[in-house]
């Protein structure tokens, strides 16, 4: 049996394009793929595809689209997070969390309460925007953040 690879986030430079796919070769993409991105090639359907930003590095940009498409998905398309809102982001010191955190406050304009489970993961949390951050293993948060109509007073 034939060992998998692994890995579903790539990044990496276009060297065939398909029909309509609208890359050029040589053009700097990242996306997802259903599996084996850590191959040395792979194949993504273009609608998969992003150009990446000039001052990323490809290390950087095939750490985008997991987390932040993630977390996008989970606050907007399900959450549907607005303006104001108050919005819990458990593990905000993960790679979604973090994400998560800087996409609560910079496109939906929130009020992000995070848990974690350190002083340096909280200031971590607060310099990407968190207004409220408690420890899951030595606060009982779920009694704290019932998620009161403002909660920038809480800090």
């Amino acid at each position: 049996m034939d060992n998998p690879i692994l890995g579903v986030e790539v990044a990496g430079t276009v060297e065939e394009v398909g029909t309509g796919a609208g890359f050029k070769v040589g053009t700097r993409v990242m996306g997802l793929v259903n599996g084996s991105g850590y191959a040395e090639y792979v194949v993504m359907p273009a609608d998969r595809a992003m150009v990446i930003p000039e001052h990323l590095s490809f290390e950087e940009a095939a750490a985008i689209p997991e987390v932040f498409l993630t977390a996008y998905q989970t606050l907007f398309w399900i959450g549907k997070l607005r303006a104001d809102e108050n919005v819990l982001i458990h593990a905000g010191g993960s790679g979604v969390g973090t994400a998560a955190i800087q996409l609560a406050k910079q496109i939906g304009q929130a009020n992000v309460v995070t848990t974690a489970s350190s002083q340096e993961k909280f200031d971590f949390c607060r310099s990407l925007g968190a207004d409220v951050c408690k420890n899951y293993k030595e606060q009982n948060f779920d009694k704290e953040v019932l998620m009161p109509p403002k909660i920038k007073g809480l800090i």
